[in-house]
């Protein structure tokens, strides 16, 4: 006879049972819950699903929306797996981290497995370099309510536009730069535009690889001698590189998956944006 575990207030009694993840408040008529850790649910050999049209995110870019802890853990993914953007010039955040032995990870068809995009790299003149890549930089995500980009960076001398996947650059004065757009939870996900006004405009999010779809670079910036920032990467992809005398990308995408050197088993049905390993 199977076990199935429970959730008592987000500490579960799973054993060699399952476990399906419920929400906690939801966000846009969406089922959710943010940085899980397995071992808060399941027990070893246990299972953990996350069921269709559900969203585990990151509240931060210096975690990872699952982290398996739990040895031969079994993680059933129907729904969103995704990490945070970067901002700044930071690098984006992980899907999954895997910090046990044994675990299994099923994908299955239609799930998405996401690593938050990197920021655009920081200009020459001052840019912040905040146009952030898919899953936003901070507070709440707007998840995947239809045609709902992230938010905008601020006006004046310039700014960024939010986008589904990948979020704008930022625009660069001889006084600075204003923030770029916010990636937004939208999987697959489209670009935002480059920033406006200034001396030099930022340029698209994608427009390196494609616009600024999942898994595409942030577009490089060679608009001009005061080097804008380069736009936001795409779900688990690297940021463009900044203006004149630009070498390189910007930051790193996140990883869908990061093994931390635990060996683990793959299964994927579905679709996974960001690294493997």
């Amino acid at each position: 006879m199977t076990s199935f575990g429970y959730d008592i207030l987000g500490f579960g009694v799973g054993g060699s049972g399952t476990v399906t993840l419920t929400s906690t408040a939801l966000i846009n008529s969406l089922s959710n819950r943010s940085d899980v850790t397995t071992s808060s649910f399941i027990l070893t050999n246990g299972t953990l699903i996350i069921p269709a049209d559900f969203w585990l995110w990151a509240s931060d870019r210096g975690t990872a929306a699952l982290i398996v802890d739990t040895p031969n853990a079994t993680i059933e993914n129907s729904g969103n797996i995704v990490g945070r953007g970067g901002s700044s010039g930071s690098t984006g955040g992980d899907a999954i981290s895997i910090t046990a032995s044994g675990v299994t990870i099923i994908n299955n068809s239609g799930a998405f497995i996401a690593g938050g995009g990197g920021s655009g790299a920081v200009g020459r003149n001052g840019g912040p370099g905040s146009g952030a890549g898919g899953g936003g930089q901070t507070g709440t995500p707007t998840l995947g309510a239809a045609g709902a980009n992230g938010a905008n960076g601020p006006d004046g001398v310039g700014f960024g536009y939010g986008g589904g996947a990948g979020g704008g650059s930022a625009s660069v004065t001889f006084s600075g730069g204003a923030g770029g757009g916010q990636g937004g939870y939208i999987l697959p996900g489209t670009y935002g535009l480059g920033g406006s006004g200034g001396v030099t405009a930022g340029v698209s999010g994608g427009a390196n690889n494609g616009p600024g779809s999942p898994g595409n670079r942030g577009g490089d910036d060679s608009a001009g001698p005061l080097d804008s920032s380069g736009g936001g990467g795409g779900w688990g992809a690297s940021g463009g590189a900044r203006g004149t005398n630009r070498s390189g990308t910007g930051p790193a995408g996140g990883k869908g998956i990061e093994s931390n050197s635990n060996s683990f088993t793959l299964t994927n049905n579905g679709t996974i944006y960001g690294s493997q390993s």
